[in-house]
């Protein structure tokens, strides 16, 4: 009987990542290109909310109309810029994903050719199908949907930090705080849930496996009045692929809920303290109205990391299963 085929824990990210980035070079140009009109466009929205303190306090100042039009305009510009930079950085990252899978399919089935007869006598056709779908799809989506925002979110966060301690650096201590308290909990979470993920893959594939298999042969199953049986190898698998979903969703569910409340707890300390800072003269109003609007945006590059995390857990698991089956030795001729 045709065994299952493994998608076990990935015992070797590092490598797995290696022959990922063999792909990714392939079309080094196209993404760096889409790294570069990423990072303008999270360089647009930092420099955007830094113009406030000079707005409101250019309007306290003098309260001149053609500085406030000037200051205004000049803001405008700038999210213009970031608007059009990420238009182009999603309409390019799509073209680059779709020939990175292109390629990730086209070595996949070619070196299903070399491989011996008795590898298929021994792989579930099923399993061996949901390469080209199911784990494709998750690279599909760790492409489409991470590999600009790890970058963008990667820069928002390195300079919201940089400008919160330009605006007020007594401040930051309390950000710090909070961003090490947001960055343990979605390590930890991580941590808990790529197991399951894993798991998650492998189960998927064997339950398709199973399927196809099922369905291939239902003559032979109606005439030995296997029905029942069948119905409960089916229930057994599906509860497997059920149980590592649920652990795998569980820890990734919670994720953003924590951040969130860590980053509302930590804009209102630092929104009571700022005010006083600002009533004992210790900083300006355009300087806190700016810094509050960066310390509200911190979680918002967060909740994007901790959701491409999730992409890029499910890509792994379903990339070195990929990989394994094109790392099997071919037939020698």
């Amino acid at each position: 009987m045709a065994k299952p085929f493994g998608g076990k824990r990935p015992q070797n990210l590092r490598h797995t990542l290696r022959r990922f980035m063999d792909y990714l070079g392939r079309h080094k140009i196209m993404l760096g290109v889409v790294g570069l009109l990423a990072a303008v466009s999270a360089l647009a929205a930092l420099l955007g909310t830094y113009m406030i303190r000079p707005i409101v306090n250019g309007v306290l100042e003098n309260g001149s109309a053609a500085y406030l039009a000037g200051v205004v305009a000049l803001t405008a510009g700038i999210y213009i810029v970031g608007a059009l930079s990420t238009l182009g950085y999603t309409q390019l990252m799509v073209r680059a994903a779709q020939k990175i899978l292109q390629d990730i399919r086209r070595d996949l089935f070619a070196h299903l050719q070399t491989l011996p007869l008795h590898y298929f006598d021994t792989n579930r056709k099923g399993d061996l199908m949901s390469l080209f779908t199911n784990d494709v799809d998750t690279i599909s989506d760790a492409l489409n949907n991470s590999f600009a925002v790890v970058i963008q979110t990667f820069i928002q966060v390195a300079g919201t930090l940089l400008l919160l301690f330009v605006l007020n650096w007594r401040l930051s201590l309390l950000v710090v705080v909070g961003y090490i308290a947001m960055f343990w909990y979605i390590n930890y979470s991580t941590q808990r849930s790529r197991a399951f993920y894993a798991r998650q893959q492998a189960s998927l594939g064997e339950l398709d496996a199973y399927m196809e298999e099922m369905i291939a042969g239902q003559k032979v199953v109606k005439v030995f009045n296997h029905q029942q049986a069948d119905m409960a190898a089916f229930a057994a698998r599906n509860e497997k692929l059920r149980e590592a979903g649920t652990g795998a969703q569980s820890y990734a569910a919670t994720m953003i809920p924590a951040v969130v409340s860590i980053g509302y707890l930590n804009y209102a300390v630092i929104a009571v303290v700022g005010g006083l800072m600002v009533m004992w003269g210790w900083s300006d109003l355009g300087s806190l109205a700016s810094y509050l609007v960066f310390v509200r945006q911190t979680t918002l590059p967060i909740n994007q990391l901790t959701q491409q995390g999730n992409f890029l857990l499910a890509a792994l698991a379903g990339a070195e299963r990929i990989f394994t089956v094109m790392e099997e030795k071919p037939e020698i001729d």
